[in-house]
């Protein structure tokens, strides 16, 4: 029987999730055909920063995620380029199962089929100018950190075939992100809200995220999930929890339950609405 050939990356990406659940070896031969994990995600991030330009040239609240995680992939990509990484194949598939999440949400969205969920409610957010740069960044992170990774760790699987856990490679994983996260929310300020800077304020719970530790504990807290996702007995409470938490998470952040943060967080989001800018045309994005 001829095994099936290998998937372009660009065309993996933008199989429905019931097709990516295949062998997990048809993810393995698709990544060595990109020219191996560190060469596949750094095509993740290309296609990102793609995505992320032309929404950009709309003008769509939706590029500052977008730019942000080309950007995680980037940093991941460099750091597969060192040493110490036990199965750095595995890393690339964890990446591209979560990045095809998001992707497969943007095109249902540009589609209209996006169905009611926590990508919907993160979407809707940006598209009623109700947020600005940083709660932006905060939620799509936390609908990518609480909502598709775990389900991305259950599909890849997390122990090698020997029952090695992957938790090494997970951790840096964490290691790489948590130390670029911060770089890449000043860097965002800069692009879309440089005039802004410190006003940009949300409340110090959800600010947290934009930190090395605070991304770490939404990744440990992620693997957790997973764990409970694989539980027969765990697995319905711990789908539901993954959507009620991000669904949660939008709800306070956009309604902080202290007035003064009311105060602050409207303020914040008048200031992004008059001064935000998106620079694509000028710099001659395509």
């Amino acid at each position: 029987m001829q095994s099936a050939r290998p998937k372009p990356l660009e065309k993996l990406v933008d199989l429905p999730l019931a097709q990516l659940r295949g062998p997990r070896e048809l993810g393995l031969d698709t990544i060595r055909a990109a020219g191996g994990a560190r060469r596949a995600v750094e095509q993740l991030a290309e296609r990102l920063e793609q995505r992320a330009n032309r929404l950009e040239l709309a003008r769509d609240p939706a590029c500052v995620f977008a730019r942000a995680y080309s950007e995680l992939c980037r940093r991941l990509a460099d750091a597969l380029h060192k040493e110490g990484w036990s199965d750095p194949e595995w890393v690339a598939l964890l990446t591209l199962r979560m990045v095809e999440h998001y992707l497969r949400a943007l095109n249902e969205r540009a589609a209209g089929t996006l169905a009611n969920g926590v990508w919907q409610s993160s979407f809707e957010a940006s598209e009623q100018r109700a947020t600005s740069v940083r709660e932006e960044l905060v939620l799509g992170l936390t609908t990518s950190l609480v909502h598709d990774l775990p389900l991305a760790l259950c599909e890849v699987g997390m122990h090698a075939p020997s029952g090695a856990s992957h938790l090494r490679d997970y951790h840096d994983i964490n290691e790489a992100w948590g130390q670029a996260v911060e770089d890449i929310s000043a860097a965002l300020m800069r692009r879309y809200e440089p005039w802004l800077g410190a006003a940009d304020q949300m409340s110090e719970s959800y600010a947290t995220l934009l930190t090395n530790q605070g991304l770490r504990i939404a990744r440990a807290t992620a693997w957790y999930n997973a764990e409970r996702l694989q539980d027969p007995a765990q697995a319905g409470s711990a789908r539901a929890a993954l959507s009620r938490w991000s669904e949660v998470t939008l709800y306070e952040l956009l309604h902080p339950p202290v007035w003064s943060l009311r105060f602050v967080a409207r303020g914040s989001r008048l200031l992004s609405r008059v001064s935000r800018r998106f620079p694509g045309m000028r710099a001659g994005l395509r």
